[in-house]
């Protein structure tokens, strides 16, 4: 059994996708596809723009999709390779998504384009941070955050990997929190480079304003099941797709859960599919029975059994 996962925000990088564009005709139709659906050259700020034009949210999450969605379609068409369960980091879960047959890719690209743009939005505070605590055990995190008395926000954001977690929320209780995990023998604490808080309930009104324009969308059902980022479990249907994304963007992304259910469900192999290979190593630091692969360039399409 194989699962194709997809990345999130963080990933993306100037100049990812150019190779596929150049080589196959099937990427190069969804690049181009996209600036059409959103009236802008995007592909011309993922291949020649600035990085830190490449990094706003509101570029970063269609560019990433678009990147993925089209080397998925170069795996469609030229392959007879494909999965048979999927997830998605975050934003990942779109293509998620659409890699299930659950959203075509007009719809998907309309959505990704109008979440990033909230999420880049939402924290009107501008005091949002987000922070990476490395080398304390997961559970013992949760606890100190349930116990952590602040009068801002901390909220647990991403549960990642074995030892790993991302926390959200005010810079003066994150700022705060990191110090307390830092005497509770965290190995690293790491600020992450983002626009805004993600994945906390500071988004609030990003979650509430995304799930009207969900409820909006058309879905369908899945024949692949995706695991989803709030509760970590397999869903198909259509109807329950507009609340699991929506929830998404104020509640904790469960990435470990997933790993550990796609490895109770018998996945074997794993594929990231798209810029990077952040998630490969998440997987790695969570277990070791599933190989892992990366299919970031063309050659990597070696990687694929015929």
């Amino acid at each position: 059994m194989r699962a194709f996962i997809f990345p999130g925000q963080g990933s993306q990088k100037v100049g990812m996708g150019k190779l596929w564009y150049d080589k196959y005709p099937e990427a190069k139709n969804i690049f181009d596809k996209v600036d059409d659906i959103l009236q802008e050259s995007l592909s011309k700020k993922i291949f020649e723009g600035q990085e830190d034009e490449l990094t706003n949210t509101e570029n970063a999450q269609p560019a990433l999709l678009t990147v993925s969605i089209a080397i998925l379609e170069v795996i469609k068409k030229r392959t007879n390779f494909y999965c048979d369960i999927t997830a998605g980091h975050s934003l990942g879960e779109y293509t998620a998504l659409y890699a299930a047959g659950g959203i075509n890719l007009v719809s998907v690209t309309k959505l990704v384009k109008y979440r990033g743009l909230l999420m880049s939005k939402s924290d009107e505070s501008r005091n949002g941070k987000m922070a990476a605590i490395i080398g304390l055990n997961n559970d013992h995190v949760q606890k100190l955050i349930e116990d952590f008395r602040h009068s801002g926000v901390c909220e647990l954001a991403n549960d990642n990997s074995t030892g790993q977690v991302v926390i959200s929320g005010n810079k003066e209780s994150v700022d705060d929190f990191k110090l307390l995990a830092k005497k509770e023998g965290a190995k690293l604490v790491v600020d992450l480079k983002v626009s805004a808080p993600f994945h906390c309930s500071l988004m609030k009104n990003a979650g509430e304003n995304m799930k009207t324009e969900l409820e909006r969308t058309e879905f369908f059902n899945t024949k692949i099941p995706i695991i989803f980022n709030v509760n970590a479990t397999n869903c198909s249907l259509k109807e329950h797709f507009p609340s699991l994304l929506s929830e998404q963007i104020t509640k904790t992304v469960k990435w470990r859960e997933i790993i550990i259910n796609m490895e109770n469900q018998g996945v074997k192999e794993i594929y990231e599919i798209g810029s990077g290979n952040i998630l490969i190593g998440l997987v790695k630091r969570t277990t070791k029975n599933i190989k892992c692969f990366s299919i970031q360039n063309p050659e990597d399409m070696d990687n694929l059994k015929k």
